[in-house]
C-alpha cells in the first residue's frame, strides 16, 4: 500500500490525534485545571462522532455471496469503503440517498476494505483507494468508476441507467 493510500485509508484515525494536539498547542488557557474539562469534552465528542459517523460493515458475508450479487443480471452499484476514511464518511449521505432512490431496480454491494472478504475483490477490481465506486451493467461489465472523491450520485444513477 502506498503512502497516499495509507493516509487516505486511515485519515480519520490520523486526524483525531492531530486535533487533540492542536488544541493542546493552540489554546491560550494558562491553567491546566481549566483545560481538563475542555479536553474531556473534545475527547467525548470526538468518540461519539467517530462511533456515529462510521459507515458500517459490508453488505455481504462472503466472497461467493458478493459474486452472486455481481452475477444477478441486474445493474450493480459497488462501494469499497473504510470506516476510518474521511471521504467515505463524507460520501455516506449520498450513498444512502442513492440506495433509497434505486430501490429494487439495481443491486447495491458495499464492501468494507478492512474486512478480509474484500481483499480478493479489491484485487480483482483494482480498488486500492477508498472510496471507490463502481457500476456494473446487467451483463456484469464495468460501465463507470469513481475513486477517492465524494460520490457523484447523478453520474452513478446515469451509469445504472436509472436517471
Amino acid at each position: 500500500m502506498s503512502f497516499s493510500e495509507t493516509l487516505n485509508h486511515y485519515s480519520l484515525v490520523i486526524a483525531f490525534p492531530v486535533l487533540i494536539l492542536a488544541l493542546f498547542l493552540l489554546l491560550p488557557i494558562r491553567r491546566w485545571r481549566d483545560r481538563i474539562p475542555l479536553y474531556t469534552a473534545v475527547l467525548v465528542l470526538g468518540l461519539i462522532g467517530f462511533a456515529l459517523l462510521r459507515p458500517g460493515g459490508s453488505t455481504v458475508s462472503s466472497t461467493e455471496e458478493a459474486n452472486q450479487v455481481l452475477a444477478s443480471g441486474q445493474p450493480v452499484f459497488v462501494e469499497f469503503f473504510s470506516n476510518t476514511c474521511t471521504m467515505c464518511l463524507a460520501s455516506e449521505p449520498n450513498v444512502k440517498s442513492l440506495e433509497s432512490e434505486i430501490g429494487d431496480r439495481a443491486q447495491v454491494l458495499r464492501l468494507n476494505v478492512q474486512d478480509g472478504l474484500s481483499v480478493p475483490l479489491m484485487r480483482e477490481f483494482n480498488a486500492f483507494t477508498t472510496p471507490t465506486f463502481i457500476v456494473f451493467n446487467d451483463l456484469g461489465q464495468e460501465v463507470w468508476r469513481q475513486t477517492g472523491t465524494i460520490l457523484d450520485k447523478g453520474d452513478a444513477l446515469e451509469a445504472l441507467g436509472l436517471s
